[in-house]
C-alpha cells in the first residue's frame, strides 16, 4: 500500500482514476504503475487488463511506465491528463510535455534523450509528433529546428510504427517469417494463435505493441526479420488492388 500511495502522490493521481497496484523491477529499473477508474472492492480493486502503456517521466531514476485503458466516452479534458495518453502513442502527455519544455529551453533533443533515459525509438515517435505539430504548446522555432535536421535525423530505427498496418498483417498472416532467434519465434507463435480471437481495436493495439516492443528491444539481432516486414505491407497493398 505505501508504493500505491507514493505513486498516486508523486504522480498526481486523481478521482476518478486510482492506482491499483504497482510493480517493480529493481534489476531493470523500471515501475508500472496500473490505474483503474471507479470504485474499489472493500478498499481493493479487482484485476484487469489494460490496453494502453505509456513511458512516462522518471520517478528518481528509474524508468515509469502507466497501464491504463481509457474509455472513449472520457471527456476530453480528461483524456489530456499528464499521467495519461493517446492510445495510439507510447508515451504519456507529461513525457511529451516534458521534452517539449527541454527543446524550449534551448536543450538539443539528442541531450533530451539522454536527460530522460528516451530509447531511441520512443525518442523518434515524440520527434515525429512534435515535428508535424500533433503536440499542443510546441513553439514554431522548435518545430522548424527540428524538421531542418532533415528526415534522416528523425528516422532513428528501421522499426515500423505502432500504427502501421505491417502489424497488424504479419499478426493477422500465416505467411511464414524467417525467424533465427527462438525467442523470438515463440512469440510470434504465440501472437498470432492469440490475435485471431482478440476482440476490439484496443486490444489487438495491445498485442501489436507487445511484438514491437520485442523487435524494439533486440533491433540489433533481428536485422534480417526487420527487413522480412516490409512482405507484409507490400502484400497487403496488392491484395486491397485485387479486390
Amino acid at each position: 500500500m505505501r508504493d500505491v500511495e507514493m505513486c498516486r502522490h508523486l504522480l498526481g493521481v486523481k478521482a476518478p482514476w486510482d492506482v491499483s497496484h504497482v510493480r517493480m523491477d529493481a534489476q531493470s529499473r523500471q515501475i508500472h504503475v496500473y490505474l483503474t477508474r471507479g470504485r474499489s472492492w472493500f478498499g481493493r480493486y479487482l484485476p484487469d487488463q489494460t490496453l494502453s502503456r505509456w513511458r512516462h517521466t522518471n520517478l528518481g531514476s528509474c524508468q515509469t511506465f502507466i497501464h491504463a485503458t481509457v474509455p472513449d466516452s472520457l471527456e476530453v479534458e480528461e483524456k489530456r491528463a499528464a499521467y495519461l495518453g493517446e492510445s495510439g502513442n507510447e508515451f504519456s502527455h507529461g513525457l511529451a510535455s516534458r521534452v517539449v519544455d527541454c527543446l524550449q529551453a534551448g536543450m538539443s533533443y539528442r541531450q533530451v534523450c539522454d536527460l530522460m533515459n528516451i530509447d531511441v525509438h520512443l525518442a523518434w515517435q515524440i520527434r515525429l509528433a512534435i515535428s508535424e505539430g500533433t503536440l499542443p504548446g510546441v513553439a514554431e522555432d522548435v518545430s522548424k529546428r527540428l524538421r531542418s535536421e532533415g528526415p534522416g535525423a528523425a528516422k532513428a530505427t528501421q522499426i515500423p510504427p505502432g500504427n502501421d498496418p505491417v502489424w497488424h498483417n504479419m499478426l493477422s498472416s500465416d505467411r511464414p517469417l524467417e525467424v533465427r532467434m527462438l525467442s523470438l519465434r515463440l512469440l510470434l507463435t504465440r501472437c498470432r494463435q492469440e490475435f485471431g480471437q482478440l476482440r476490439g481495436e484496443e486490444a489487438r493495439r495491445l498485442k501489436i505493441n507487445e511484438i514491437r516492443r520485442f523487435f524494439i528491444k533486440h533491433e540489433k539481432q533481428l536485422a534480417s526479420e526487420i527487413e522480412q516486414l516490409a512482405q507484409f505491407r507490400d502484400g497487403a497493398a496488392a491484395g486491397r488492388l485485387e479486390s
